[in-house]
């Protein structure tokens, strides 16, 4: 067995445990690396949170708004010496404002590193739903008789809460109140009583669009769209609302955060990981895994740029992705979070999950 400073641990969202992405930094260290893939941002961040420091991993990727606003300040996430350690160059303010999250919030630390993003709304069938009728309804088209068993939900409970309050006029990101908390049960049950399938799985969700079985899913995006686009569907489009109640933004995006916790022996290995991340090839294979097109923010750099072909980019819908950024609130930690799962998973524990 190698020693415990000859493996590297990883808790991350599917992907970057892919040995395409692992075995080069691998080979290159003579190095172990175990990777744990994470169903739930604010699951992991919990665990993390009550663990005991040994018990940590060394790196943990995670959706912005956990490392920024709860690891770090609980004293859990390592500050990383290097600022230069990604210095790709985002001339667009879209893009260079969500890498803000990959500094503390007084803007002083480097915490992480900033890769894998994308609007993350929900997604049509073009040849039934126009783009700008998706857009000026976003996801009040779920409430619409027309649609009665006509649409799908992707099953991604953070995404379904933050959706659901939208569609009920509420911003998820400040405290409710009762009527609010009301307006979101009525809402998420109207939802999936509504709707005709609904599953965890965006490739089943993708196929019900192309074979005319639903006209549009709720909780999907870029990331989910891209598989059946890059078969050829452009029909299948990623849609971001035009506007809603987060102070008038009607969409989420997110973007990952890849950082080192802190544990009583630090693993060398920590930082040249972070620093092989964003080496070009490196966020070349993240953006290209399973089946899937990822934007990456390393796509500022010409040589990441140019290894994404017109197919690829058409995939990720690039022409227009700065803008749907620009209409998109960042993802953030819910205060009601707790509270409001429970309800979502009362309604859904009712109905019987597709594949």
């Amino acid at each position: 067995m190698p020693k415990d400073n000859a493996v590297l641990r990883i808790r991350c969202w599917e992907g970057y445990d892919n040995p395409i992405v692992l075995d080069p930094f691998k080979r290159r260290h003579n190095v172990q690396v175990h990777a744990d893939t994470l169903i739930s941002d604010a699951q992991a961040a919990y665990e993390i949170d009550n663990q005991l420091p040994h018990d940590r991993v060394d790196i943990l990727n995670i959706n912005n708004a956990w490392v920024q606003k709860f690891l770090h300040p609980h004293g859990l996430v390592q500050t990383l010496h290097d600022k230069d350690i990604d210095t790709t160059h985002l001339a667009s303010y879209a893009l260079a404002d969500l890498n803000n999250w990959s500094w503390s919030r007084n803007h002083k630390q480097k915490i992480g590193i900033c890769q894998r993003f994308g609007t993350f709304n929900l997604v049509i069938n073009e040849r039934r739903i126009s783009k700008h009728l998706a857009e000026s309804e976003g996801f009040k088209l779920a409430a619409e008789s027309d649609f009665f068993q006509r649409y799908g939900i992707l099953l991604y409970e953070d995404f379904n809460v933050f959706h659901i309050c939208i569609a009920a006029d509420i911003n998820p990101f400040q405290p409710l109140n009762h009527t609010q908390e009301t307006a979101f049960q009525t809402t998420a049950r109207d939802w999936f009583h509504n709707a005709a399938l609904i599953t965890d799985n965006h490739h089943s969700l993708n196929k019900a669009l192309i074979d005319g079985q639903i006209d549009f899913y709720l909780s999907g995006g870029v990331y989910t769209a891209s598989p059946a686009r890059i078969e050829g569907y452009d029909q299948v489009k990623a849609i971001t609302p035009s506007k809603g109640p987060i102070n008038g933004l009607g969409g989420i995006v997110f973007v990952e955060v890849t950082c080192a916790l802190i544990r009583p022996e630090p693993s060398p290995w920590a930082q040249p990981f972070l620093e092989y991340l964003v080496e070009p090839d490196t966020a070349i294979r993240v953006a290209f895994l399973d089946g899937t097109c990822n934007p990456v923010l390393q796509m500022e750099n010409p040589k990441v740029l140019s290894a994404f072909s017109s197919a690829q980019l058409d995939a990720i819908q690039w022409d227009t992705l700065e803008e749907d950024v620009s209409r998109c609130a960042h993802y953030d930690i819910v205060p009601d979070l707790a509270k409001l799962l429970t309800h979502l998973r009362k309604i859904t524990n009712n109905f019987r999950l597709a594949k």
